[in-house]
């Protein structure tokens, strides 16, 4: 794969933000869109544009949208924390995102269970799947993670009979309220992206409690992965 020279990473939480910026180069300046802030950091041969996107999949798109045509980035980076929906994936894992779903879409919602997911434009699957290039890159650059599909939409997973519809629909294995976003933007203009994710919570009834203690520790497993990855790129 060829150097890149502009990285756009979107990131929805502060904390998240926190850990990535003490690890790249030297901050130049921000930009404010609205509700979305842009910082952009000189790393190396390369400029990096963090976006601070907040939650949810439509400050997902916008932000990913914005780096895309504001800024020309090359590739999307997002990283996160993200509700296991495996019991393979405990809290502090890394994965790698393979496939997509965005389970809030649905034509019925009385016939949600066989509707959801599907678009008009696709509609025998509910399955998005990942850029092969960049998921290649991060296996040998990073190292082999499992990789997983992850189930996306506008709810905090925090409640049991939900986490359940989610794997025996979908075959969930994380779930987060930002990565169909970005899927799209991603999709619609032609930009390679990759997502790494951290489980920080099991997106069951103690979700909530389990994301406030463990978001530091499961965001510093993956600035290391982070940094590895934009080291090569660079």
């Amino acid at each position: 794969m060829k150097k890149i020279k502009r990285i756009g990473m979107v990131v929805a939480l502060i904390e998240e933000q926190q850990h990535l910026i003490k690890s790249f180069g030297v901050f130049v300046k921000n930009y404010q869109f609205g509700e979305i802030k842009v910082s952009e950091f000189d790393y190396k041969d390369c400029k990096i544009f963090m976006a601070d996107s907040g939650v949810g999949e439509i400050h997902a798109a916008l932000s990913t949208q914005m780096l895309i045509l504001k800024f020309d980035v090359d590739v999307i980076l997002n990283f996160g924390v993200v509700g296991s929906l495996s019991d393979n994936l405990n809290c502090g894992g890394v994965a790698y995102v393979g496939e997509i779903v965005h389970h809030d879409f649905t034509t019925s919602y009385k016939d949600r269970d066989n509707k959801a997911g599907k678009y008009l434009f696709q509609p025998d699957s509910f399955i998005f799947e990942a850029n092969k290039q960049m998921l290649e890159l991060a296996k040998k650059v990073i190292g082999d993670k499992k990789v997983v599909r992850i189930v996306s939409g506008d709810k905090f997973v925090d409640d049991n009979t939900f986490r359940d519809w989610l794997i025996n629909i979908f075959a969930g294995e994380i779930c987060d309220m930002e990565s169909a976003g970005i899927y799209f933007a991603c999709r619609n203009h032609n930009v390679p992206f990759l997502m790494i994710k951290a489980v920080s919570d099991s997106a069951d009834d103690n979700a909530n409690e389990d994301f406030a203690a463990t978001i530091d520790a499961g965001v510093t497993f993956y600035v290391d992965a982070v940094k590895k990855l934009i080291d090569y790129l660079c």
